[in-house]
């Protein structure tokens, strides 16, 4: 075999300035196609990660609410048991009351009977007197001695 036969010779390619310009044209393209999906993949990163904060916020605040419900059902359910035996205490005031008042009108119509006894022995002993001063006694009347 000979040495010129099995020699390869490689063609180097040339490169015209314009195929250099659209290369590297087209790179700087990519560069900055890339560069606005970054930009833009980190603008929506961080909205998503401020959205995820107020939400966040937000649970916390639901969870802190959420929290109350338990004290707040005791403080009510004791505020009526309160009320309720507020009004238990009430019927048993009124009942006590309506006694005393049944009582003391009791004691007072016995009064006032008493009172009316008094007033009529009063007047049936004023009209006695007034009588007894009206008239003259028949028996104590005397003529005059009349002398010699």
């Amino acid at each position: 075999m000979s040495e010129d036969a099995m020699q390869i010779s490689v063609k180097k390619p040339e490169i015209n300035p314009a195929h250099f310009i659209a290369i590297i044209g087209g790179a700087l393209v990519n560069a900055f196609i890339i560069g606005g999906v970054w930009v833009s993949l980190n603008r929506d990163i961080a909205d998503l990660r401020s959205s995820q904060d107020r939400t966040q916020k937000a649970l916390d605040a639901t969870a802190q609410q959420v929290s109350q419900i338990a004290p707040l059902s005791f403080q009510t359910t004791r505020a009526l048991e309160a009320g309720a035996e507020n009004k238990k205490a009430i019927e048993l005031t009124n009942a006590r009351i309506d006694r005393v008042a049944e009582s003391i009108g009791g004691k007072l119509d016995t009064a006032i009977d008493s009172i009316n006894k008094v007033s009529t022995q009063v007047q049936v002993l004023s009209s006695k007197f007034e009588d007894n001063q009206g008239r003259p006694d028949k028996t104590l009347f005397r003529t005059p001695v009349v002398r010699p």
